[in-house]
This record gives C-alpha cells, structure tokens and sequence, in this order.
C-alpha cells in the first residue's frame, strides 16, 4: 500500500509526549510512507503519532516497507517526533505504477503517486514503450545512492490516454473493481430475503422521503418529521437495513469487510457490496416496499434532543426527491416545484427549519465548519476533462446532512448508555505542535489569531474569511493541522463536531462501520449481550477500516489531481492558455504562490512574470512592491497558465491584472469580521467543544452616563486605576497561562489528552 497506513489496531494510544520522555534511546518500528517532496512518515505498529523522517534519513526504504526508526530528539521543544531509519525489516510486496521513460541507453520508471523522489532503473522493458504506463515491482536496491532496480510487471497503455487514467489509479491504490464469484452467487440468493422481513414496524402509510443528487443509483437514507402527543417534533432517520441481508460471517460479509467502503471515482463508483444489494433490494426506491433501522429522535422547541427510539421497520418512499427540487421547494417557502406535492413541499420546509436550528446549536458549542466547494469535473466519453464546474453545498445538503449527525449521535448514545464496547467515529484534537504551524502559516497570509487550541477561535477565524478569497486556502490549512478522523473501539469523542459520543450508522451500504452499528444496535435492542463482538473485535474492524478510508479518498483525490492537470496540459497544447482568478497566499522575494479557488490548486508566479518593473520585496510585511503594485496575502488577481508539469505537480503563473488597491490588512478585520459571525453564547476557555460545560451568554451592559459632580469624577478615577490595576494582573497570569500552554505537558492536559465516558460534564445531558 502507498500512502500513509494509518493506525494499526491498539491499547494505547501514544501521544507526541510519549516519544519525548525518551527520545534518544526510543527505537520504534513501523510502516514508512513517502510524500512527493521526499519526507516520510512512519506509522508505528502500536498506534500513536506518526514520527516524521527527513529526507536525508529515509535511506534505501520504500513506502510500504516494515522499518525500524532511531528516534531523534525534536527541532524544537514540544515539536513534531523525529526519526531516522535504521534498516528495512522486511519489504513491501506491491506494484508501483510507474509512467516509462528512456534516457539514452538506460530505462526509467517514475510513480504517478507520491514517491518521494524514488525512481526505478529498468533493465527490460519488453514490449513496453516510451511514455507508457507501466506496473512494476521491486527488486533490489544494492547502493543506496542510485535508484533502485525494479522489473516490468505489466503494461497499461500509454500514459496520454486519459482513459486509462482510473484504471492507473486502481491498480496503483490495489482497488478491486469485479467480486468474486462465491460473492456475487450469495448477493443474487440473499435478494430473496427480502420476502421474508420478520417482524417490523410498518411505516408503509407514513410520509417519508428520500434527497440524494440528481445521478444518484442507490438510496440508502430517506426522512421524516412528525409530532408528538406534547407538541414535540420526532425526526424520523430511515436507514436501508444492510444487516438483514449481510449476514456475519458470510462470503459477502468478508468481502465488504476487506474493502471497508466504496470508493466513488469520477467516472464511476468501486461499490462496497454488489449491486443487486446496493442498487437493488438494500435502495429505497420510490414506491416499494423495502426494509430499515429507523432512528427516531425527539427535539423540544430549541432543538435539543430529549428522547431517542429505535426500530426495525419497512417503508415506502412516498417521494424520491433531488437536491435541486429541495432546494427550489426551500427558496421558494415551500411554493414551488409544482409537481411536487404540497405535503411533501411542507415537509421539506419543516426538516429545513429543523436542520438549520441543529446546525446552529452545533456552531454554539464550537463545531467547525470546514465545508469545502470542491470543483466539479466533467468528463467526455474519451475520459478527457470538459469543463470544470463549482460543486454546490446548500441548505438542502445541510438538511440530509443535520438528520445524519443527529441519527448518528443518537445511536452513539444509546450503546454508550447501555455501556456496550462499539465502533466510534474519533477525532482528536490537534496537537500543540499542529497548531503552532498553523499559527505560523497564519500569520504568514497576515492573519494573527488568538489561543487557536480554543475551537471556538477555529470556528471564528474560518468565518473571518470567507468571501475574501483566502476561505479555501485557509480550511485547507486548518484540515492540515487537524488530526484525521477514524474509527475506535472506545469511547473518546468527535472534536471537529464538538460531539462527545458519535459513531457512524447512516450509510451502510457504502461503509462496513455502519453495517457493523447495525448489528450491534440490533442485538442491544434484543437485548443479546452474548453476541456481540469482542473489543479486540472492534480494534481489528477499527483499524483495516480506518485503512481503506483513507486509501479510497487519496485514491479518489489522486485522479482529480491527474484530470486537473491533465485538463490544464491539454489547453496549453491548443495555444489557449486558461484564465482564472486566484488569490495571493504567499509572497517570496522570487515571486508569490497563488492559490485557485476555481480549481483549488495552487502555483507560483516567478517576479518576472508578475510585472516588468522592478520589484521590491518587503519581508517583514511579505509584499512585492514597485510599478505601482502591491502585492501581498490576500491581494486578488487574474492569472494565466504558462506552465505545467505534470509528473512532479508543478504549475507556472503570469499575473495579468493585479488589485489596485493594497493587500487587505486581515491582522486589524478579523477580530471585526469574527464577532460579527461569532457564535450567540461561547465560554471562556473550551479545550473540547461542549465537554467543559454550557456556553455562557453573552450580555451587554448599558453605558451609563458621565459624572457630573467633582466627587463623582473622583470616584470614578479611583474605579479606573482600581480596573487597570485588575488588568494589569490578569494579563500577567494570561501570559503565564500561555507560557505554560506551550509547554508539552500542558499542551497535552488542554488540547490532546484523550477524553472518556465519565471523565468530564457534558452541555448535551443524558436524556
């Protein structure tokens, strides 16, 4: 496998602080992965941080490989774990993906997928050509100073087809796109189980519907929203039930076990069960009758759960609607479409309500809004990129989305309240050391922020910035500094959702953590303690899962990246360079780099290439200036694409019209802009969400009037040195704080310390 590996399955979670206690004599092995800039990262075999490794101390290892690291102290105190590997235990036995290439007499083969700078020597290329794709496989590598040798395994095509570009990418990530035969015989036979759905509770008359995308071709989620005897509304979270035809321990059990999920390419989907499941009895198709796990949640009149059921059941979707006919149905106040019925209309506007007031209680308790507009490729029949469209994220993805984070905590609640070991969706929180290079990164576009551990400062800065252009650059910079989220065998929390208990129930066909929910909230209604699965169990799910996640995003990230520059490419080559808007997010004395929030990509524009007149750069402010120019972080302008190489992800920008005005000064709008967006109620210091208690109201005193008496001016300055005398001390103790903060044993008590059931008070109380 390339790429990082992930946590493997432990008892202990080690932390940055572990290493440090004894970071000369620590030796640690682990799996070694490569960036494209050289760099490596080892993910140690008992789970923990992973422990970065330069470039100059890789040595002869492969990504993949099984190494042992010499731990080296950090560059600086609290900093990121250091390492150095000593040998290669053993040797990773996988195929590299390589585009061929001859130099002279000698043969080379350079990784489409990030590599560091390996590239393989070929001693025969067989049948294979110049500028082929290529599937090769590791030999030897006897001087650590040249590339190491590999032979050709296999020959995909040439590598300016862009048709065989998913192909590349599936056999460079391992992704299996046919089942087996046991597989797909068990699929076709469990259809019939349908027939048979046992006892449920029959939803068939109520009012419930599913939203998906218009190319949508399964329906695993459908909704509804009812009333209570006492007024109360009860979202209904309807769930195709997996469970019933997946049974444990069966050959399609294991199979979507050891793809752990589906991988959504561009051009088509890699499905985590087959298709006469996902696409056939397991859809919630409009008017048929199909099975599901209903969660029902109970929210007062302020949106705060207060009551969670739960029941197999069989539904019909009364109505299958799009993302776009809800979001007519909500920006018309529930007049239009049309040919959508009236009950359905108000149904929609009811969830949408529902939703927004969820989504404003989660912002109050400092979940971060990190949602990203990712560009939208559209592909020709040949494979080649189109056009490239901005993805929408409205009000109507808001709503599924809200019902889903609902239904999910609630199933989390309900095992944990039953104290039943299960799968849980777990999101640390950001190490000090993290935070420190976001604050640099900050600061570096001329953002300078508060104590950024405090989520509630997160969830302001992300604000401050939008619609000023630097929004994606800074949520990329900020998901940089977060931790990955996966899956735990225990209990300790969702920091980016601010959710104490959280687990993943929603989307069973697509994922084997849900399906695995399914059966454990089965069996806990049952009332079977027996059968549920060991926590050893869940650690092995918990890690192979957290595995193929990761492996199926950079999958599905990688072929975007190779569409995007292969589109870029492609205009060159016709003699019509693109234009797009970018904005400045670093500025060099050799030129700036600018971001492309069309595209989110990113290139540099050399000084000559900015203007022809002579630039001078301002280091302590980061500006180019001259030429009636000043170009900073932040400043908006027009580029064009001169330049594209493809293999090391390189693109070169000339600036055709710059901002007139002066780079926006972020350092003196964001406290501005950040109040003006901040959450109604926040505490003062919140290291995880709601975990430290109820926000605090905010209030505002009224300006009283002015002295009027002499006596009164007197006591009035007395009340002001007294005041300044208080602030005085309490900015004292606030620099103390800080100082301690950055320390690494109080880092860890404030921001990474794991947080379990009991440990703390919780703002959302146990209904």
């Amino acid at each position: 496998m390339q790429g990082n590996s992930d946590f493997g399955p432990h008892k202990k979670r080690r932390t940055i602080q572990d290493y440090q206690k004894d970071a000369f004599s620590t030796r640690v092995t682990g799996i070694l992965s490569l960036a494209r800039s050289g760099v490596g990262f080892v993910t140690p075999e008992n789970g923990g941080a992973d422990i970065l490794v330069p470039e100059r101390d890789v040595g002869a290892a492969l990504p993949g490989d099984t190494v042992e690291v010499q731990m080296l102290p950090p560059e600086r105190p609290g900093g990121r774990p250091l390492g150095r590997v000593l040998s290669v235990l053993s040797r990773a036995t996988q195929d590299f993906v390589c585009t061929l290439h001859r130099e002279g007499r000698y043969w080379t083969a350079v990784p489409i997928l990030a590599c560091g700078n390996r590239t393989f020597n070929i001693k025969k290329p067989g049948t294979a050509r110049d500028g082929d794709r290529v599937i090769v496989r590791f030999s030897a590598w006897d001087n650590p100073h040249l590339n190491p040798d590999a032979e050709l395994v296999g020959v995909i095509g040439s590598a300016d087809n862009p048709s065989l570009d998913t192909l590349a990418i599936e056999k460079a990530w391992h992704l299996q796109s046919e089942f087996p035969e046991e597989v797909l015989r068990e699929a076709q036979a469990v259809s019939a189980r349908l027939k048979t759905p046992g006892e449920r509770l029959d939803l068939r008359d109520a009012c419930i519907i599913t939203i998906d995308p218009e190319t949508a071709r399964d329906y695993d989620d459908a909704l509804s929203l009812t009333v209570d005897e006492k007024g109360r509304r009860v979202l209904g979270v309807h769930i195709a039930d997996v469970s019933h035809f997946v049974r444990e321990g069966s050959a399609l059990d294991q199979e979507a076990r050891k793809r752990g999920t589906s991988v959504y390419l561009i051009d088509h989907v890699l499905p985590m069960l087959p298709e006469q499941l996902s696409n056939g009895v397991c859809s919630l198709v409009q008017g048929e009758d199909r099975l599901a796990f209903s969660a029902f949640i109970t929210f007062d009149g302020r949106g705060t759960p207060v009551a969670r059921n739960f029941a197999r059941s069989i539904i019909r979707s009364s109505r299958r609607m799009t993302y776009e006919e809800a979001m007519q149905v909500i920006e018309q106040n529930g007049a239009g479409p049309e040919a959508v019925p009236a009950h359905i209309r108000t149904l929609i506007g009811e969830l949408h309500a529902l939703s927004q007031q969820l989504r404003r209680n989660r912002f109050d308790h400092f979940s971060l809004d990190l949602t990203s507009n990712e560009p939208r490729l559209i592909l020709g029949p040949d494979g080649r990129v189109t056009d490239i469209l901005p993805s929408e994220h409205n009000a109507a993805h808001e709503l599924v989305e809200e019902a889903m984070i609902a239904a999910n905590e609630a199933v989390a609640w309900e095992l944990a309240s039953r104290r039943i070991p299960h799968l849980c969706r777990f999101h640390d929180a950001p190490d000090p050391e993290k935070l420190e290079e976001l604050r640099t990164s900050l600061e570096g576009i001329g953002l300078r922020c508060g104590d950024l551990s405090n989520p509630g400062v997160l969830l302001r800065l992300l604000r401050a910035v939008r619609g000023t252009g630097l929004d994606s650059y800074v949520s990329m910079l900020v998901l940089r500094a977060m931790k990955r989220a996966e899956y735990s065998a225990d209990n300790e929390g969702h920091f980016g959702l601010a959710k104490r208990y959280y687990s993943h129930f929603t989307s069973p066909i697509r994922r084997y953590p849900d399906l695995v929910a399914h059966r454990q909230l089965a069996l806990a209604l049952a009332g079977d303690r027996t059968r549920q699965p060991a926590r050893e169990t869940l650690r092995a799910i918990a890690w192979s899962s957290t595995k193929t996640e990761f492996n199926a995003a950079q999958a599905e990230r990688d072929l975007e990246e190779i569409k995007k520059y292969r589109f870029l490419e492609e205009k060159l080559r016709r003699g019509k360079p693109p234009v797009f808007d970018g904005v400045v997010v670093r500025v060099m004395e050799f030129g700036a780099f600018i971001e492309v929030p069309a595209l989110q990509i990113s290139g540099m524009a050399h000084v000559s290439a900015i203007s022809s007149s002579f630039l001078r750069y301002d280091g302590f402010r980061q500006h180019l200036t001259g030429g009636g120019l000043d170009i900073g972080p932040g400043t908006h302008v027009r580029v064009s694409v001169t330049h594209v190489d493809y293999e090391q992800r390189h693109i070169d920008f000339t600036v055709r019209e710059v901002e007139k005005t002066a780079a926006p000064d972020f350092a003196l709008s964001l406290k501005e802009k950040a109040d003006a967006h901040a959450p109604a109620g926040r505490a003062a210091r919140i290291p995880f969400g709601p975990l430290a208690g109820k926000p605090v109201p905010r209030t505002r005193k009224a300006k009283k009037a002015g002295p009027a008496t002499a006596a009164e001016k007197k006591a009035a300055t007395k009340r002001k040195k007294a005041a300044a005398q208080k602030e005085k001390l309490a900015k004292k103790e606030r620099r103390a704080d800080k100082k301690a903060a950055r320390t690494p044993k109080a880092a860890s008590r404030l921001v990474s310390r794991p947080l379990r059931p009991g440990r703390s008070a919780s703002a959302h109380h146990e209904p």
